[in-house]
């Protein structure tokens, strides 16, 4: 089970690849399931990040990027 850094990581390089605007959060959630993660933790992130001012959650399930951290690649 991927650990929850790893989790957040991938949220975030997921983010990366969206267009300007909001995105359902379906977009994030899904593909990331699929890849094996879990719900919970997905979440955690984006609160996390919504917290740190990355993202921004609205109503009706969709959300903004705000500003991306820096990669660390």
């Amino acid at each position: 089970m991927p650990t929850y850094a790893e989790t957040k990581a991938a949220v975030i390089n997921l983010l990366r690849t969206f267009g300007d605007g909001p995105t359902s959060l379906y977009e994030v959630g899904a593909p990331l399931v699929g890849r094996g993660f879990k719900q919970d933790p997905i979440v955690n992130a984006l609160f996390d990040l919504a917290h740190e001012g990355v993202i921004e959650l609205l109503i009706g399930n969709a959300l903004p990027v705000l500003k991306l951290p820096v990669s660390q690649n």
